[in-house]
């Protein structure tokens, strides 16, 4: 009777785990089956109907179709099918799902490392400093900042800079930064024109291609001046995460993991213990049956 009672409950929770991960696909942007140009849209209900039938009459054709919206936890019923099936096309599948279900994983815990990392040289480094950052994006920094400065605002700010390099070698080397960083801006204000030309080859007006882009029109109010400021920091922000810092080296945060969150390293940790005692029991099993036989 228990054991009855343990089976309809299993049943009943692998029904809501499939209701669950049909619901998922059927909530996304996934074709479930084709249609006319004229029919109308599949609604949520008919797309579940399509997609358990689906399962039922070829599982490995469902993860082939499907297998890049599900999670770990709805693979666990694929896994159980192929222990009654041993369906080579299954395993396949199984084997091709888990290696994308990595893979996604990798992306997280690199993109988890290099907001570590950002938050490391926002509090410990200039490396986002304004004038840092300009050294590095001088295009992006003009169109965001340096072009609605004063001529009274750029000098106060170089003065700033060259205060900063009291030594001599500061100062040669503050000289040579402002080469470069010139030199780089007119490098990417040149691929910019070259992509604007691309994209618009039929205008001529020589007046659009000489000068810079404005996120806004006319002269800002010193709030809009603050947004300005404030949008140009999170552009580099992003740039950093997305690993667009040329100068960067990125597989010293990447690969390190010292920036790993400490708690979700305990956790994915202990996860992988798990997953190993899984595999071992299994394969206990397997050889259990074999000598039975």
């Amino acid at each position: 009777m228990a054991a009855c009672l343990e089976e309809q409950q299993e049943s009943n929770m692998n029904e809501k785990r499939l209701h669950n991960m049909f619901l998922k696909i059927a909530s996304s942007n996934v074709i479930v089956k084709t249609q006319q140009k004229d029919e109308l849209d599949f609604t949520v209900e008919q797309k579940l109907d399509i997609l358990k039938d689906i399962l039922e009459k070829n599982p490995a054709t469902f993860l082939m179709r499907f297998g890049q919206c599900i999670s770990t936890d709805d693979l666990v019923y694929f896994e159980n099918l192929d222990i009654e099936k041993n369906n080579f096309e299954l395993m396949f599948r199984i084997k091709e799902v888990k290696n994308l279900l990595d893979d996604k994983k990798k992306h997280v815990h690199v993109q988890n490392r290099r907001y570590k990392a950002l938050q490391r040289l926002m509090t410990g480094s200039n490396y986002f400093d304004e004038n840092e950052m300009r050294r590095r994006e001088p295009l992006l920094y003009e169109q965001y900042i340096g072009q609605y400065m004063t001529e009274d605002e750029k000098l106060e700010r170089d003065r700033a800079e060259q205060y900063r390099n009291s030594t001599l070698s500061d100062v040669l080397l503050q000289r040579f930064d402002s080469r470069e960083t010139e030199w780089i801006f007119q490098c990417q204000k040149e691929r910019e024109e070259e992509e604007r030309v691309e994209e618009d080859s039929d205008t001529d007006s020589e007046t659009e291609h000489d000068c810079v882009t404005s996120p806004i029109k006319g002269i800002p109010s010193e709030t809009e001046r603050q947004l300005l400021k404030d949008e140009f920091l999170s552009e580099m922000q992003a740039k950093f995460l997305a690993g667009q810092d040329e100068g960067f080296d990125y597989t010293e945060v990447d690969m390190n993991d010292d920036y790993d969150d400490l708690k979700l390293r305990e956790r994915d940790e202990e996860e992988a213990y798990f997953d190993d005692d899984d595999d071992d029991y299994k394969d206990d099993v397997n050889e259990s049956e074999m000598k039975e036989i």
